[in-house]
């Protein structure tokens, strides 16, 4: 696993748990001043994958930008870096990210945007959040 040594990973049944920590990763980013103490936003994408009907390509896509935080490969070709954003201190993870929203690369931007979108659909999806909200009861 591409996330670091010695990461506490629950069961998971819709994702690998490299793609648990990479949301993990972006959740510390994202969702800093998330109301919810519980919530999980590794959780939240495995319980997404996981709870809708074979085949769907949301299913595919989902899992493939799951995998940016933590590839090596994404690090190289958006950054130029060995170090792909799960490994980074948070200060430096946050710095990176603010570089792709502001970046003149219309891909880093997209990835950014995807991302930080797909973080914050999980969260209003939960039934928690729902309630914080006034959605329900």
């Amino acid at each position: 696993m591409n996330c670091g040594p010695g990461l506490n990973t629950p069961a998971l049944r819709g994702i690998s748990p490299e793609q648990y920590h990479s949301f993990r990763s972006l959740q510390e980013v994202f969702l800093q001043d998330n109301p919810i103490p519980n919530f999980d936003l590794g959780l939240a994408l495995d319980q997404y994958v996981y709870g809708h009907p074979y085949p769907i390509e949301t299913e595919s896509v989902l899992q493939l930008l799951a995998s940016v935080p933590s590839s090596i490969l994404a690090a190289m070709a958006l950054d130029f870096s060995f170090t792909p954003i799960v490994k980074l201190p948070m200060e430096e993870r946050i710095k990176r990210l603010q570089e792709w929203k502001h970046s003149s690369l219309g891909i880093k931007r997209g990835v950014y945007a995807i991302l930080r979108q797909i973080s914050f659909f999980l969260l209003s999806s939960d039934k928690d959040y729902q309630k914080f909200v006034g959605y329900i009861q």
